[in-house]
């Protein structure tokens, strides 16, 4: 994983722009349940950064690859959860306002454990459980697709990018989305 990321900054100084990219990301959009009354996550304040780059192959399309990172507020006591991402996407450009995104991207899962244990509940009362006492990472690929708009600058964008785990799989498959504000220099 180092050896990808260090290429990749490598490679950055050759490129024809920088982005820098925030926002949030949303796992499993639709599919883990927020109430007791069955509610699904839609929505999550989840911080995401990132920092892209941009290569012109031919006509309207270009390679954009990009490193991210986001960290989910929505963890437990006595441990933390972060995804580290490397977007390897094109873009074919619409219009001088949006253009498409398309690709696949690495996504390296953390669950960062303090150990000890923590008390949840279980529907009827609480719970003690045990609390990860180090380091678990898992890794996994989606498909992605998405649309960037560029606003009145073409210097600034806001992006969505929808991810597909799982895509031979129709039982298990899952769905994530990005949501970004980009800033090109």
């Amino acid at each position: 994983m180092k050896k990808i990321i260090l290429s990749f900054i490598l490679t950055s100084f050759n490129a024809q722009a920088i982005t820098y990219s925030i926002g949030t990301h949303v796992p499993f959009f639709n599919q883990v349940q927020t109430s007791t009354s069955g509610g699904s996550q839609v929505f999550a304040i989840n911080p995401y950064l990132g920092i892209g780059t941009q290569f012109h192959l031919a006509g309207g399309n270009y390679f954009m690859p990009e490193l991210g990172y986001s960290y989910y507020t929505d963890t437990g006591s006595n441990y933390n959860r972060d995804t580290i991402f490397l977007h390897y996407n094109f873009a074919y450009v619409i219009t001088n306002k949006f253009i498409a995104r398309y690709g696949i991207t690495s996504h390296t899962y953390r669950l960062i454990g303090g150990g000890g244990s923590q008390t949840l509940s279980n529907g009827n009362g609480s719970t003690r459980f045990p609390s990860p006492n180090k380091t678990v990472s898992s890794s996994f690929t989606t498909l992605n697709a998405g649309m960037e708009y560029f606003l009145s600058s073409k210097n600034y964008s806001v992006r969505f990018d929808f991810n597909i785990m799982n895509t031979n799989d129709l039982d298990n498959r899952a769905y994530n989305y990005l949501l970004t504000v980009n800033i090109y220099r």
